[in-house]
């Protein structure tokens, strides 16, 4: 009786005609704007996520593991308390020792190795006069006018906590002949973290030479 009530009244007809026709809709527009609402919220989480780790200091320093003459054998991150690491120092000292006696040919190929030894520098120190002195004394760019000097590192051992005797050979060339002479000297350095990524790409171990001293050494 009630269904042929509702069936003769048109106004209960045509509600559920338009249920029937726009309730899915309806239905599915709600489920949607759930979505969304629950997307916005993710999306403002995310971006107060990424807001705190960009503020937070993201520097990641590289280092190379070396052997005990200052080889390269494996790069990785630095972990703490390995910027202690003895191998670390040698490795720092044999590019400082290479790159302040190689003298190259080539004026560009020199003057990255000029850069380089002052990479290990710290300023204001006796060891950097003494290589600002030594640079106006033997400049090596004339000196790369007719010679090379090719310079290998063969000894590096610690004598106190912060000093060390470093050997390494030199073979100077002058119109293709060449001729052999072996160093021997005292380093000493100074271990500065470093904190700003310059700091890491110049000198990623913090190692710094404050004083040296070196001679000939006649076997």
């Amino acid at each position: 009786m009630e269904e042929k009530e509702n069936s003769n009244n048109p106004f209960l007809a045509a509600k559920v005609e338009w249920l029937e026709r726009y309730g899915g809709f309806i239905k599915q527009k709600r489920n949607w704007q759930i979505v969304a609402y629950i997307c916005l919220i993710i999306a403002l989480i995310s971006v107060v996520y990424v807001g705190h780790m960009g503020s937070q200091n993201k520097l990641v320093p590289y280092l190379i593991e070396v052997d005990k003459l200052g080889n390269i054998q494996k790069v990785g991150i630095v972990k703490q308390g390995n910027l202690n690491n003895s191998n670390v120092t040698k490795f720092s000292i044999q590019t400082f020792i290479f790159s302040w006696r190689t003298i190259w040919g080539e004026p560009e190929m020199q003057k990255k190795f000029i850069f380089d030894a002052y990479k290990y520098l710290k300023k204001n120190t006796e060891a950097h006069s003494f290589i600002n002195n030594y640079y106006r004394a033997n400049n090596p760019f004339e000196k790369g006018k007719d010679k090379v000097v090719r310079v290998k590192v063969t000894n590096i051992v610690p004598q106190t906590l912060n000093t060390w005797q470093v050997e390494w050979e030199e073979e100077t060339i002058i119109k293709e002949i060449p001729t052999k002479e072996t160093y021997r000297g005292l380093i000493t350095i100074e271990q500065i973290e470093p904190e700003t990524e310059e700091d890491i790409l110049n000198n990623p171990g913090g190692i710094f030479v404050t004083a040296l001293n070196y001679s000939k050494f006649i076997q």
